[in-house]
């Protein structure tokens, strides 16, 4: 019984002492664990964000000051970098509406930055509550109907070699003007004149991103590639003359449009020949028809007079408008031909003689006709007027010459 004792005391013993001698291992691999957790804290603490950079480098930053100037640069000129992409347009009468993005790059020293390596991202998105300095650019040749607005309307990044990136929404009111382009008077110009309010030559100086085929000057969007009013071209260079008292930095660009050749043929080309053809219809039909004749020559010459002058001169081009001053033109001359025809027309006199006396004929002696003269005056055929047959030939002659001379010369 003792020997049976004393082997259950061993056994109990043994067991009891490995199982004390695995816990301090599991002890140790735990402070392991415990010593590599803080490293990967400072791993992680190494990386930047977004918010913290922008805090380093906005703490003394002074928006009101310009950048100073590039480190061995030969100009102490602030460069911006300008790119205006156009989204929309409205054409009016007189003026178009134009929705456009401003895109400007400038470099500003005080705005660099580092990244470590582990940093997911390689510039920084300045927030609509952080104010930096910004090109005081205006448009000298619109009025500016609204700018910046929402906030997907205006953004601006920042590189972290201080290079900064904006981009901005202006809606503007732009005039524009007729060019000549064949057959008809269908493209629109309009320009575009940029500059600084404030900042001279020396401090700020305004150039046009280019670097095609991916930027370009002036660039627009789909719409206006495919839609009825399409663009054409665009010519980007300096303003040439002096704008403004002193001497600042100026740039422009002049974009044009094209409508096609049917609609505007359909606009006012066919209706104003239409009316001139129409002032040419009383030619067929008698003086004595003064009704008719009235309405065929008076009334297309009003309707063109009317048309002008509730459009107003500012509103046509000078091929439109050369046009317009020959149907004014043509139509008149119409006009007075058809007064011409009544005044020196052929009249007829008719010659009678009384059958019987008073006193057979209480009611009135009857008459016997003895003889019908015609006195000619500028007719040239009996029954007929001589200047109707003149003009039936002259005024279509005319204006089939005005319309060659139109397309060859003045288009």
């Amino acid at each position: 019984m003792r020997i049976l004792a004393i082997l259950l005391i061993t056994i109990v013993v043994s067991t009891f002492g490995q199982q004390y001698q695995r816990y301090p291992q599991q002890q140790q691999q735990y402070p392991q664990q415990q010593q590599q957790q803080p490293r990967q804290n400072n791993r992680f603490s190494g990386i930047s964000t977004e918010g913290q950079i922008l805090s380093k480098i906005l703490t003394e930053y002074d928006s009101s000051a310009r950048p100073p100037n590039r480190e061995h640069a030969a100009n102490t000129a602030i460069v911006v970098m300008t790119n205006i992409f156009i989204n929309r347009i409205q054409w009016g009468e007189h003026s178009a509406e134009v929705d456009l993005y401003l895109r400007q790059q400038w470099q500003d020293g005080r705005l660099k930055y580092d990244l470590v390596s582990q940093d997911e991202f390689d510039e920084v998105k300045l927030p609509a509550n952080k104010k930096i300095w910004e090109p005081d650019t205006y448009f000298a040749s619109a009025r500016e109907i609204s700018r910046g607005g929402s906030g997907h309307s205006k953004s601006a990044i920042i590189e972290p070699s201080g290079f900064v990136r904006s981009s901005e929404r202006i809606v503007l009111d732009l005039p524009y003007s007729y060019g000549t382009s064949f057959p008809f008077t269908n493209s629109r110009q309009i320009s575009i004149k940029l500059g600084s309010y404030n900042y001279e030559l020396g401090d700020v100086v305004y150039i046009w991103s280019s670097s095609p085929p991916l930027v370009n000057p002036i660039e627009v969007s789909n719409d206006l590639v495919n839609g009825p009013v399409y663009f054409e071209e665009a010519s980007a260079g300096d303003c040439s003359g002096n704008y403004t008292v002193g001497t600042y930095s100026c740039i422009d660009a002049v974009v044009t449009f094209q409508t096609s050749t049917i609609s505007s043929l359909s606009t006012w080309f066919l209706p104003t020949l239409l009316l001139i053809i129409s002032s040419w219809l009383h030619f067929w039909v008698p003086p004595s028809w003064s009704v008719p004749r009235t309405a065929s020559a008076a009334l297309p010459f009003l309707i063109l007079v009317a048309y002008y002058l509730f459009k107003g001169s500012d509103a046509f081009g000078n091929g439109k408008c050369a046009w317009l001053v020959f149907s004014l033109i043509i139509t008149f001359f119409s006009l007075v031909e058809y007064f011409v025809a009544i005044c020196f027309g052929p009249r007829r006199s008719i010659r009678y003689k009384t059958l019987g006396t008073q006193e057979e004929h209480p009611m009135g002696a009857a008459k016997e006709t003895l003889e019908v003269a015609y006195n000619q005056g500028c007719g040239s055929f009996r029954n007929n007027n001589g200047i109707d047959i003149i003009s039936r030939v002259a005024f279509p002659i005319i204006t089939l010459i005005f319309i060659i001379i139109y397309f060859v010369f003045l288009i």
